[in-house]
């Protein structure tokens, strides 16, 4: 029967190890702790191209970032870690098996003498009122945490790659918007140096006129030091050491990110986390209480003595062996169990105090950005009919100052100007609002859906729905 209950339990951590490298935040919502873990892969160096340039759009982006950034890896870690903690505490469900020497003085009925022995000792847990169950469920919950941090993980990892890369796709365009202004302005200063030659325009005029141009030029290379700025911090969280072109482009999942649905703040990382710290709290607490209740094992052991005559002058069988029940129980330790169990009792108090702060965290994050966007979405109707009036109004003065003479250079230059800074407020606006999409996305950890992270394999472990 022992043989058949062994083989039992080899059989269910082999089944253990087939679902250790899945994780499900819909399995980890509200779950109480079950031992479905393993131990994942190592972590994978980044990969550099030998490419020129690196090429890539949003969603590759991502993929790259989460597949070897190191702060993933240390997630992942620190849950295999976890897992092998789960291991440990299931080791109490098997025999427990020592071999030492021990030696020292004894006394009997017919003499007394100093004698040592080689001593082999088994003890079997029969029942300890839920002590080795308690444990397992703890170090389970513990790596029921560690799973949503490495979905917490992710999720920051890809939050942070696909807003670098907005700010690239930004700043690229308004580094057209500046070429365009650098073109616009230059062709006014063509139109002025002709009018200058006919003798219609002033010498003033020209260098007003130039010094627009160098002033566009100015704005252009500060947009374009942006532009690289945030190209290297995409490099750096992408992994690559070439100069990355982004593609154009933003995913329609970003571009609805705030359309979520606000009950899914139930599945946000940072609610999980907050869950299985209190479904931890719960078990450590079972666990304390059961450490006050008796422990009943088979113990058994085997002694073989060294010594040829020992406690008396008969010699005695070298070989001794004993099989009993042991029923242990603590009586007093200076108080350590009670104050075990009430520290537990109040861990769980302030993990469930701490679930529903991070709800309430994370409904409010929602909202904030959801109410944000609304106001965003407006603004770009209204933004787009202004950029359409001005540049019409443009186009109008340059006909007035070139045909008619009634617009001054001033004028023209000035609406140059103020299309360029309602091209510019525009993309900003558009940017700022797929920003906002994205922290939706992040906020209740849909982001891996928006970004096709779910059913691959990050790192060694498998991410689920």
């Amino acid at each position: 029967m022992a043989s058949l209950a062994l083989a039992s339990m080899i059989d269910v951590n082999a089944a253990l190890a087939d679902e250790l490298e899945v994780i499900s935040p819909t399995q980890l919502q509200g779950e109480v702790a079950k031992d479905h873990f393993g131990s994942a892969t190592p972590v994978n160096a980044a990969t550099y191209s030998t490419h020129s340039a690196f090429q890539l759009d949003i969603n590759e982006a991502v993929h790259q970032a989460v597949g070897w950034h190191p702060a993933v890896g240390q997630s992942v870690g620190e849950l295999r870690r976890q897992q092998q903690n789960i291991r440990t505490a299931r080791a109490g469900y098997f025999p427990q098996l020592s071999l030492g020497v021990i030696g020292g003085y004894d006394s009997e009925t017919d003499g007394d003498g100093d004698g040592h022995a080689v001593q082999l000792y088994v003890s079997q847990v029969i029942y300890d009122f839920g002590k080795i169950s308690g444990s397992v469920d703890a170090a389970t919950a513990s790596a029921h945490a560690s799973q949503a941090r490495v979905l917490q993980q992710i999720d920051t990892v890809a939050r942070d790659t696909a807003q670098a890369a907005l700010e690239v796709l930004r700043y690229q365009a308004l580094v057209q918007s500046a070429d365009a202004q650098v073109e616009g302005v230059s062709s006014i200063s063509d139109l002025v140096r002709m009018r200058n030659q006919r003798g219609a325009s002033t010498r003033s005029d020209v260098l007003q006129a130039q010094a627009r141009i160098e002033s566009a030029r100015a704005n252009r290379q500060q947009t374009l030091a942006q532009l690289n700025r945030w190209r290297n911090v995409l490099q750096n969280l992408v992994g690559v050491v070439e100069p990355i072109l982004l593609n154009s482009g933003v995913p329609g999942s970003v571009v609805n990110g705030c359309m979520v649905d606000p009950l899914k703040v139930n599945t946000a990382p940072e609610v999980l986390v907050a869950e299985a710290d209190r479904t931890q709290a719960v078990a450590e607490l079972k666990e304390a209480k059961a450490q006050s209740w008796p422990t009943l094992s088979l113990d058994g052991s085997v002694n073989r003595y060294l010594d040829q005559q020992y406690v008396d002058s008969n010699a005695l069988n070298d070989h001794e062996s004993a099989i009993f029940l042991n029923l242990s129980m603590p009586i007093y330790q200076g108080g350590r169990i009670f104050a075990n169990r009430d520290a537990a009792n109040f861990a769980m108090r302030s993990a469930e105090a701490a679930k529903d702060a991070a709800r309430l965290t994370v409904s409010r994050d929602l909202r904030i950005a959801q109410s944000q966007s609304v106001g965003l979405e407006r603004s770009l109707s209204i933004l787009g009919t202004r950029l359409q009036a001005i540049e019409e109004t443009r186009d109008l003065y340059r006909k007035q100052y070139s045909a008619l003479g009634t617009r001054t250079l001033v004028e023209l230059l000035n609406s140059e100007e103020e299309v360029q800074q309602a091209r510019v407020e525009l993309a900003n606006t558009q940017y700022d609002l797929y920003r906002l999409n994205v922290d939706c996305l992040f906020t209740v950890g849909e982001i891996r859906e928006a970004f096709a992270l779910q059913g691959r394999t990050i790192q060694g472990v498998e991410i689920l729905p």
